[in-house]
């Protein structure tokens, strides 16, 4: 591992390729390009907080990590569509980050990228991806992910989603999902306490229980029955909106659901 993080590095030197190194660790620095030929075995490569508006293609990279670019970026599909997890956090998106399928992509972050609309064939063109992370953008519409059928863990944390029935639609076509959370969208808020950047989930989860246990009746229930339709539409689901799902809130969820003759299989 070569590790030069927290540096004024302007760029990496190197009098030959680095054949044997693997990881490099190159954030906080000021790096507005990597000459990726000096380091052609790398299979991870870290170089958040820097300037770099591309970059050239790894052989073997297999994680990469451009969070909090100071410009805008560009990466062409082509020279990115081997690695397996990605992280993109903090930069100014477009639509057009995928224009090929991307087969190895399992774990994609893309929080707080200033994003109105879903990338373009991001529901198709990660197939197998299992973990995605849309925290913080601007969206109302996340039904294209319905495609990605491998998807086990979605968050869309403080976005702009106003539809329970769009997710609840959306989640019972991910068959192997196992793990969502959509706090802090216009649809949610009344449920749920605001999760502050300080806090760590537990301390969340902590302030969240005595949230709920004072919730007015008609809180409450709306709350059990929206988390009860989802988990009705995912049998998989172990962990709801931050807070686990126990056996005991399945049955009480879904017995609400029976007594106010809500249909889980009708919203499809």
């Amino acid at each position: 591992m070569r590790a030069a993080d927290h540096n004024a590095l302007t760029k990496l030197d190197a009098r030959g390729p680095l054949t044997r190194l693997r990881i490099l660790r190159a954030s906080f620095n000021q790096l507005t390009g990597i000459e990726v030929g000096r380091f052609p075995n790398v299979r991870t490569l870290y170089a958040d907080n820097n300037a770099i508006p591309t970059l050239g293609r790894l052989e073997r990279l297999e994680n990469l990590s451009l969070r909090n670019q100071k410009t805008r970026i560009r990466l062409p599909t082509r020279n990115i569509r081997d690695v397996k997890r990605l992280y993109l956090s903090g930069n100014a998106l477009g639509g057009d980050l995928f224009d090929e399928a991307c087969y190895h992509l399992v774990y994609l972050e893309l929080a707080g990228c200033r994003l109105t609309a879903l990338p373009a064939g991001l529901g198709t063109c990660a197939p197998n991806l299992r973990v995605l992370n849309l925290n913080y953008n601007f969206l109302s519409d996340i039904g294209a992910l319905g495609g990605l059928g491998r998807l086990q863990k979605l968050s869309v944390v403080g976005s702009r989603l106003e539809s329970t029935r769009a997710l609840i639609r959306l989640v019972g076509r991910l068959a192997e999902l196992e793990v969502v959370d959509f706090r802090m969208n216009p649809c949610t808020l009344g449920w749920y306490l605001p999760v502050l950047g300080t806090e760590g989930e537990g301390e969340w989860r902590a302030r969240d229980g005595a949230f709920r246990r004072g919730l007015p009746d008609s809180g409450y229930v709306g709350r059990l029955a929206y988390r009860g339709l989802l988990m009705g539409r995912a049998a998989r689901l172990k962990m709801v909106d931050g807070v686990a799902v126990s056996g005991s809130e399945r049955t009480k969820a879904l017995g609400l659901l029976s007594r106010l003759g809500l249909d889980v299989t009708r919203l499809i």
